[in-house]
């Protein structure tokens, strides 16, 4: 097994800026900007088409891993840029914090991630179970025991760090995570996608695509 495979596929635009560590897989059409952090660090993570993932956006499959290390982990992921090996992406060895998984011992569970979905700006993910047509606003966090349906929106801010399940067309919002119901999922950014996917390459280097456009899931489904 590979433990440090990325895995990209036809039509998605992921900018070389981006720091992809670990088992990543990264669907069709889906955008990646700059300073991007994706960490596969307890087990493989796979990104369905049509996400728009934006700046300085965490998403970690963290595992095991306390908050100290993590703290740790985060900071030294910061300062330490990614060294990429024959067009692959950075290994996780190297780092100081390493679990069973980054040593090769074993392999963990997948954090999985559905289609269409938007992180904006600073978004903090550990979620393992993600659905589609999501919209996560910008500096709001979700915890590792948090897992999300389809058609939710989680406003700008919001923390959900304890054990929760946000059921279909949920929207969080406010101070107090409040919670009400939308009739109708948020709208796939298919237009700022096409845009993106045509500008980003002239103001950006970019890893390159090496699947299909639909690949197989690495690891557990």
């Amino acid at each position: 097994m590979n433990y440090d495979s990325l895995r990209i596929a036809k039509g998605a635009v992921v900018c070389a800026e981006a720091d992809l560590r670990g088992d990543v897989t990264v669907g069709a059409s889906t955008i990646i900007h700059p300073k991007v952090r994706i960490f596969a660090y307890a087990g493989p993570i796979v990104i369905g088409e049509g996400c728009l993932i934006e700046e300085q956006t965490v998403i970690i499959n963290r595992g095991d891993m306390s908050d100290e290390d993590l703290t740790k982990f985060m900071k030294e992921t910061e300062t330490r840029p990614p060294q990429t090996r024959g067009g692959r992406n950075a290994p996780l060895r190297s780092l100081q914090v390493q679990t069973n998984y980054v040593c090769g011992k074993q392999q963990g569970e997948t954090l999985h991630i559905g289609s269409y979905n938007v992180f904006e700006v600073g978004t903090h993910v550990e979620s393992m179970k993600i659905g589609s047509n999501n919209v996560f606003e910008s500096k709001c966090k979700l915890g590792q025991q948090v897992t999300v349906g389809d058609g939710c929106v989680v406003s700008v801010f919001c923390v959900l760090d304890k054990e929760d399940h946000l059921d279909n067309m949920t929207v969080v919002y406010g101070p107090g995570n409040q919670r009400r119901k939308q009739q109708d999922k948020p709208m796939p950014q298919t237009q700022q996608l096409e845009f993106l996917a045509k500008v980003l390459p002239n103001f950006h280097n970019l890893k390159k695509s090496n699947v299909s456009p639909s690949p197989e899931p690495i690891g557990k489904k």
